[in-house]
């Protein structure tokens, strides 16, 4: 008899190196975030787009929040780059 395993699946890990500071940890609200205007979002947005996984949170509890590197890399997403640094395709 021949019995196979499952292979195990493996959740991903915070970034190697953890936190610096402990305002790296704290957990904001999408109301905090629109209050606070840290993101041209309102806090609806915020909440649709973490739902549909457009945006990275957390849902910790059952509650959609942001920690700082979600909310530097949801800005980032929306960063438009100058067309001089566009890479331009080779002639071959």
């Amino acid at each position: 008899m021949t019995t196979t395993t499952a292979k195990k699946q493996v959740r991903p890990t915070a970034q190697a190196g953890g936190a610096t500071d402990l305002s790296e940890l704290v957990h904001y609200t999408p109301e905090q975030i629109e209050a606070e205007r840290w993101l041209p979002y309102s806090a609806r947005t915020l909440r649709d787009k973490a739902s549909a996984r457009v945006f990275p949170h957390s849902r910790a509890g059952g509650r959609i929040t942001f920690l700082l590197r979600h909310i530097r890399e949801i800005a980032a997403m929306h960063e438009v780059r100058p067309a001089g640094e566009r890479k331009r395709p080779t002639a071959a």
